[in-house]
């Protein structure tokens, strides 16, 4: 496999009640490291894994994450019996919020730019050669 850092955003990963092993931390990386792919202005990112004690069900983990954003933040949060099945909802969640956030934005600029036709009769910008 080839050994290279595909993230070029910090990602900050703290364990709370669990071991954090390498593979564990190469695995979120590398699954937090595709999040950028939807919004290319991600500037860090801060993940908790957590272990739960005494729930009914035996084990439960859950994941949770912020991306740093200009503007708002991305947080998601995901749990299950399985660690790493947690880090895959948690990233698929990341990635749902990161399409909805960047449709937002395309949005609002298409309204801006409609606002500014319906305004001046044209979008492009008039700049004044006679000063």
């Amino acid at each position: 496999m080839n050994e290279t850092n595909t993230t070029t955003w910090p990602i900050h990963i703290t364990p709370h009640h669990l071991t954090l092993s390498p593979a564990l931390r190469e695995f979120a990386e590398k699954k937090l490291a595709k999040v950028p792919r939807f919004s290319s202005d991600a500037l860090a990112a801060d993940m908790v894994l957590r272990r739960h004690h005494g729930t009914a069900d035996g084990k439960r983990f859950s994941a949770s994450a912020r991306v740093a954003l200009p503007g708002r933040d991305l947080h998601a949060t995901a749990t299950h019996a399985d660690l790493y099945t947690a880090i895959v909802k948690l990233v698929a969640r990341l990635g749902r919020g990161s399409r909805k956030r960047k449709t937002r934005l395309r949005k609002a600029q298409s309204s801006a730019r409609a606002a500014a036709v319906a305004r001046d009769g044209e979008f492009a910008p008039s700049f004044d050669t006679d000063r």
